[in-house]
């Protein structure tokens, strides 16, 4: 009998096929789908299309440090330093096959969500022009928060949703089986309920996890779901830190700070963030943008209603007074005593609104923000000592208040 498979192993194991199936969809019969990573990849899963994210190869390439050279060459072929680094880093890569992996399959189709934002939208229409390959837009007004006018938003994405699969069918020549959506559905359902589960084991103290974990464990919730594996991943996954948590094992000795993290990631700065913030007894236990792929399908609907509801209710598409209450129902669950809010000048969609959410969430939970402003994958724009003093600062405050 073979030994069960950490939680670590199965990761790079669910990977090396996914991605050996990616580079090799054509002689398997399928075709490559390039999406966001916030669009409604079950309708791939569904149709034997291979999702495959540029964002994802991007990070990869940004957290080795390659941003400000990958960066600047796209800037010579005239795009502005102010566009978004995983846009830049990956149109550095089509010019010169600059890569720290094996690169990513060519597309036969695009799906951009604007959702996540509008530059992504805007990215795909470039690649999608140069190569003369089908896009299609799925568009999701801003979730406002009037009940009627979000039953209206989700009619209009389900419409949206039917004529998705059209597209899919006129570029496959094949026909869309909804029983297999319902499959694939389930399988969507029951990751996205352990995902979250495994992001709310934070809640205990000391926290078994931090949000760095979080970034590397929501990578197959990101490319995977839909599947089978990605439920048995979360499954043992969450095993795991359970059984952390009955240890009282913490991410770190002596948890002092447990802190909320606005934004996406400095990516280029993961490993070392974690060390410095932990030196000061600090631990990053969660963030929006992490909890973006803990969706909640309801099984009792229309799959397409419930795709719709779910992914045009994203943080990064809904308003300023939503996002706050977002955050503020995870200081309350996570007893968190303290925040940092990243104004990353990569995406502007998210960063927009960071100011008036501090001054929000500090007057609602009586919590001293740090802000700092820099870049997630462009090293030219992140100044070390001036971050480091930064921190240093706020955790004298968080001492002077805790005293």
């Amino acid at each position: 009998m073979s030994e069960k498979l950490t939680s670590k192993q199965m990761s790079r194991k669910i990977t090396d096929a996914y991605l050996e199936e990616a580079f090799h969809a054509h002689e398997l019969g399928k075709l490559i789908g390039y999406s966001t990573a916030i669009s409604p990849v079950e309708l791939f899963v569904a149709h034997d299309i291979i999702p495959v994210y540029p964002e994802n190869h991007s990070v990869a390439n940004l957290t080795a440090k390659k941003g400000a050279e990958m960066c600047a060459i796209t800037e010579n072929l005239g795009y502005t330093s102010h566009l978004c680094a995983y846009a830049r880093s990956d149109l550095a890569y089509r010019h010169t096959g600059m890569t720290v992996t094996k690169g990513i399959p060519e597309p036969d189709l695009f799906l951009a969500c604007n959702a996540q934002c509008f530059t992504l939208t805007k990215w795909f229409q470039v690649l999608a022009r140069r190569g003369n390959i089908p896009l299609f837009v799925f568009d999701t007004p801003e979730y406002v928060m009037d009940k009627k006018t979000r039953e209206e938003i989700v009619k209009y994405c389900v419409v949206q949703l039917k004529e998705l699969i059209g597209f899919l069918e006129e570029v496959t020549k094949k026909k869309f089986d909804y029983d297999r959506l319902k499959e694939v559905m389930k399988y969507s359902a029951a990751s996205s309920v352990l995902y979250k589960k495994f992001l709310d084991m934070a809640q205990y103290k000391p926290s078994p996890i931090s949000i760095f974990d979080a970034l590397i464990g929501m990578a197959i919730a990101v490319y995977r779901r839909g599947t089978q594996e990605c439920v048995e991943y979360y499954q043992t996954l969450c095993d795991e830190i359970q059984a952390k948590v009955d240890q009282g094992i913490g991410v770190i000795q002596n948890e002092k700070y447990r802190l909320y993290w606005e934004n996406l990631p400095v990516w280029f700065k993961f490993s070392d963030h974690a060390k410095l913030l932990g030196s000061y007894g600090g631990v990053i236990l969660t963030s929006l943008y992490v909890h973006a792929w803990s969706f909640e399908f309801d099984l009792n609907k229309d799959p397409l209603v419930t795709l719709a509801e779910n992914y045009v209710s994203r943080f990064s598409n809904s308003t300023i007074e939503d996002r706050a209450s977002m955050a503020l129902k995870l200081f309350e669950k996570y007893s968190m005593n303290g925040m940092i809010m990243f104004m990353n000048r990569s995406c502007k969609a998210v960063s927009f609104a960071v100011p008036t959410l501090k001054d929000i969430l500090t007057k609602k939970t009586g919590i001293p923000a740090l802000v700092f402003e820099s870049d997630m994958g462009d090293q030219r724009f992140y100044a070390e000592s001036q971050v480091r003093t930064r921190i240093e600062a706020y955790f004298e405050t968080l001492d002077r208040l805790q005293a």
